[in-house]
């Protein structure tokens, strides 16, 4: 099985980045975040998965476990940073 080539990497802001984070640079930067908002800050490959699985259950869990079998985790808890047209974003 062939591998999709990687994305290019550019210096964003002093950053190496990949155009699918910044793409929706401009709603990031003016997000509000409600007081009933949950937002998940993590270095990178430091346990976002993870700790966004544990945050879906204890809020979710009670819906069924079929939730967890049946949604991907990244439509249950959407990357407020990641733009793909074809995938939610947070």
């Amino acid at each position: 099985m062939e591998m999709p080539p990687r994305p290019t990497v550019f210096d964003f802001h002093g950053v190496s980045m990949i155009k699918m984070f910044t793409d929706n640079w401009d709603n990031i930067q003016n997000f509000k975040a409600r007081p009933d908002d949950i937002v998940i800050a993590t270095y990178p490959k430091a346990g976002t998965t993870w700790v966004s699985y544990i945050l879906d259950l204890l809020y979710f869990g009670h819906l069924g476990p079929e939730r967890q079998t049946s949604i991907p985790v990244h439509e249950r808890v959407p990357f407020l940073e990641f733009c793909v047209p074809s995938l939610h974003s947070g």
